[in-house]
């Protein structure tokens, strides 16, 4: 999660459930038992020089020990993960936001089987829980995130908006005052484009009582999803009340940007997170954070996210993939990688020595009671890959949200 950050595509546009079954367990690139593969996402400047100081001491630590690592964008690194699957080249540890088709496919060690037990009992328990396959942990928590509605104060003032909207007629409300200003404002900054829009949707969707699962049972198409979706096409054909093509529009290069230069007046963004914030604050932008507007009596509910930590079980690595993750799960050396990141913790120990800060402690807080994505389902690489890659198309003028969102839930009922 660069949570500000290009997402991943989804596994299932480049590999099948069967060519994962035919790939099975333990790749053709392990075999020294000494040397792992360390294989992580770019979230900010600092990804690289960190991981390169950690290896650097546990090597120094581990002597005749070797990780090599490998730095990748978000924007490319589903892409080369595919590539490495479908070449039986196996990272031993990767950093993704997706799982549960590889742990469906035999392919991960599970979690309990290479960490220590203090450190598998420090997770989050919400977080473990969506780490789950059938009740067995795969992935490891890694970094989250929690989200909220960001809006610009001064933009607010001088439309005479003195509170934040609490309801989506408040929120249509608001946007109206804010388009009769002049210049160039931007009522609300839709991203709805690859990156971030099943993000969007999802969080618009659950402040209308609805979302992708209820009781059970996939839900993409229900009635409340499909008048939420009508409802963003009415924002963007109707009110005019967003960025040109907001279908074509990612978070981090698109709409964060926009609140960063002072011309949008609402957002949807991560709490805490740096890649967002920091232009922020560099800009000096007065701004204030509420939770997102909701209809029809839905609860106010905060989203989070989370990234994962998988190992791949390659023949002959499992020892010295135990003793890297031991060593990053440290509290020391974690605790200094979310600072250098700028995210949240998904530990206990974590949250408790966050509590307290000054700038995140309010969002750790909310960190237990977050609404998360069900990446616990091995469809969900497919569904949201899909639906990150269409729900664009569902506010263009002549789109049809439900259209879009019944082609979801037939991959949503095609999974097991």
């Amino acid at each position: 999660m660069r949570r500000q950050r290009p997402r991943a595509t989804a596994v299932a546009a480049a590999l099948s459930a069967a060519a994962l079954l035919a790939a099975g367990c333990g790749g053709d690139g392990g075999g020294d038992p000494n040397t792992i593969e360390l294989v992580v996402a770019q979230y900010t400047e600092g990804t690289q020089p960190y991981w390169t100081d950690l290896i650097q001491d546990f090597e120094a630590d581990h002597p005749g020990t070797s990780v090599r690592l490998r730095v990748i964008g978000w924007d490319d690194l589903q892409n080369q993960v595919n590539t490495m699957v479908q070449t039986r080249q196996f990272p031993d540890i990767l950093n993704t936001n997706l799982f549960a088709d590889y742990a469906e496919a035999g392919l991960l060690h599970p979690a309990r089987d290479v960490l220590p037990e203090d450190k598998f009992t420090d997770f989050v328990p919400v977080l473990a829980e969506n780490a789950s396959l059938e009740g067995e942990q795969y992935a490891l928590p890694f970094v989250a995130t929690v989200n909220a509605m960001y809006y610009n104060r001064t933009i607010f003032a001088e439309a005479g908006i003195s509170e934040p909207p609490r309801t989506w007629d408040e929120f249509l409300e608001a946007a109206e005052r804010v388009k009769a200003l002049p210049g160039d404002h931007v009522p609300y900054a839709l991203a709805l484009g690859f990156d971030g829009g099943d993000y969007e949707f999802g969080t618009w969707a659950r402040s209308n009582g609805g979302g992708w699962k209820q009781d059970g049972e996939w839900t993409v198409n229900s009635d409340r999803n499909v008048a939420t979706l009508e409802f963003l096409r009415d924002l963007v054909v109707e009110h005019e009340a967003t960025q040109p093509n907001p279908g074509q529009t990612n978070r981090p290069d698109g709409t964060w940007p926009l609140f960063a230069q002072g011309r949008a007046a609402m957002v949807y963004a991560p709490l805490g997170g740096s890649a967002f914030l920091d232009p922020v604050h560099e800009a000096g932008v007065d701004y204030g954070t509420t939770t997102h507007p909701t209809n029809g009596g839905a609860e106010p509910s905060t989203h989070g996210i989370q990234d994962y930590l998988v190992a791949f079980d390659n023949p002959g690595n499992q020892e010295l993939v135990t003793e890297f993750l031991d060593y990053f799960y440290e509290p020391e050396n974690y605790t200094a990688y979310l600072e250098v990141e700028g995210l949240l913790p998904t530990t206990e120990s974590g949250v408790e020595e966050f509590r307290d800060d000054p700038d995140v402690g309010q969002y750790v807080e909310q960190i237990p009671e977050a609404r998360l994505d069900p990446t616990y389902e091995p469809v969900w690489a497919q569904l949201r890959g899909t639906m990150a890659g269409e729900l664009g198309t569902a506010v263009a003028p002549d789109g049809d949200p439900r259209a879009v969102l019944d082609r979801g839930q037939e991959i949503a009922a095609s999974g097991p």
